[in-house]
């Protein structure tokens, strides 16, 4: 599970994916441990740490040009999401991990990523769809 940055970067907005807050390396590791027992490859996931994960959540949207930018500033009056953008960005300065796992509209895979996160103590855990953001919670 790398975090390298793609051409189809997920964000700002990471849909179809769920994205886990994981305030260690212990919990990171056991969640990788789950999430690749559940079949999640490197290939589905995408994991923000650090200063280069701060780049790449790019609270302002300045970094994903002008349609990332405007993103966020719709974000920010429509929704929640400047709100989770700016808590991801807490907890990346913290040094948590914030891991993404793309399951696009699939389900059981949702629910199966999303056990995972709660198993290995994830403490946020959110599904991102289309237009709407669903709280999966965290904690066991």
């Amino acid at each position: 599970m790398a975090g390298n940055p793609t051409p189809s970067d997920s964000f700002p907005y990471p849909r179809g994916s769920v994205v886990g807050i994981l305030t260690d390396e212990a919990t990171f590791e056991d969640a990788r441990r789950r999430l690749s027992q559940e079949g999640f490859g490197a290939d589905r996931c995408a994991v923000l740490h650090g200063e280069e994960g701060l780049a790449r959540i790019d609270v302002e949207g300045e970094a994903h040009g002008r349609g990332g930018g405007i993103m966020r500033r719709l974000q920010s009056v429509l929704s929640d999401d400047g709100d989770h953008v700016r808590e991801y960005a807490e907890h990346l300065r913290a040094g948590h991990y914030v891991v993404g796992i793309a399951v696009g509209e699939d389900e059981a895979a949702k629910q199966r990523a999303a056990d995972a996160f709660r198993a290995a103590h994830g403490e946020v855990v959110h599904y991102y769809a289309d237009n709407y953001v669903e709280d999966l919670g965290a904690g066991v």
